[in-house]
This record gives structure tokens, sequence and C-alpha cells, in this order.
């Protein structure tokens, strides 16, 4: 671990925060759970993607990088041809505009997504405590706040074995 003290931090954090049952709160701290972070997520991930696009556009427009031009017409050896190289960049003065529903439904989908995950990871954990209790275990939270510990602790070894060649891919 490239830095043991968040990642011991980071991996108490979710015992601790696993030692409380969902199963107890209210319909609506249940509720805000699974729609907040979903919305949030979904409109930081609309910003980015508009964002992108338009420092894409400014870039191209600008001379700066050619984000259109078909690979297959540059020239392999580097050399400039004697026909000018075909490209896509508009001539208008008008950029080009991703649509606005475009961005409604990317940050729709990825809103809908992580309510969905954080929707059944509340199921998922009802039905771990439950089955812990089956098997006779008699503090199911701690069981299931030590194995969140440690699975944070095993991610965090995975994603600091992966080098940054990897990282690319």
């Amino acid at each position: 671990m490239k830095n043991l003290p968040l990642s011991l931090t980071l991996a108490a954090v979710s015992g601790v925060l696993t030692l409380k049952s969902p199963a107890g709160w209210s319909p609506g701290v249940r509720r805000s759970y699974v729609l907040a972070p979903g919305a949030a997520i979904g409109i930081i991930a609309g910003a980015a993607v508009w964002k992108g696009s338009q420092k894409g556009r400014e870039k191209a427009s600008a001379g700066r990088i050619d984000l259109v031009t078909p690979a297959a017409s540059r020239s392999t050896d580097g050399a400039a041809g004697t026909a000018p190289l075909p490209s896509y960049v508009r001539a208008d003065a008008r950029p080009a505009r991703l649509p606005a529903i475009g961005l409604a439904v990317l940050a729709a989908t990825v809103g809908i997504t992580v309510s969905g995950v954080l929707a059944v990871s509340l199921v998922l954990d009802e039905r771990l405590e439950t089955w812990l209790l089956r098997r006779g275990v008699a503090r199911p939270r701690r069981v299931m706040a030590v194995i969140a510990a440690m699975s944070s602790l095993v991610l965090d070894q995975m994603m600091d074995l992966k080098g940054p060649e990897d990282a690319r891919k």
C-alpha cells in the first residue's frame, strides 16, 4: 500500500459505517441514500462530458489539434504529401453543439445506474445479515464490518499493484 495511513483509515471508516444496519434507517434516509448520490454523479458526468466536448472543439478550431482527420489519410513517414489531408472540421464560424438531449440522457443513465447499484447494495446488505443470523452468528454486523474493512484493504492493494501501463488500457 502506497499510503498506509490513508488505506487503514479508509478501511476503518468502511468497517465502522458497516456496523450500523440500514434496516434501522427511516424511509427518507434510505431514499436519500439511493437517490442523492445518483443525481449528483449524473450531473457531474453530464458536466464533465459537456466541458470535455467544449475543450475539444476549442482546440480543434484553434488548429492545435485535429480530432477528426481520418487516420488512413495521414502519411506514414511523417512527410507531407502533395495533396492536402482531408479534414472534417466545420468550416463555418458556428461550432457544432452537443445536443442538450444527449447530455440529459447521459446524465440520467449514469444517475439511474448509480441509484440502482445503491438500491441493490441495500438489499444485499439485508440478505447477508439475514444469512449470517441463520448460520448462528451472534453479531453479524461485526462480521460484516470486518469483511468490509478487509475488502477495502484488498482492493487498495490490487489498485497499487496495477502499474501505470495497465492504467492506460
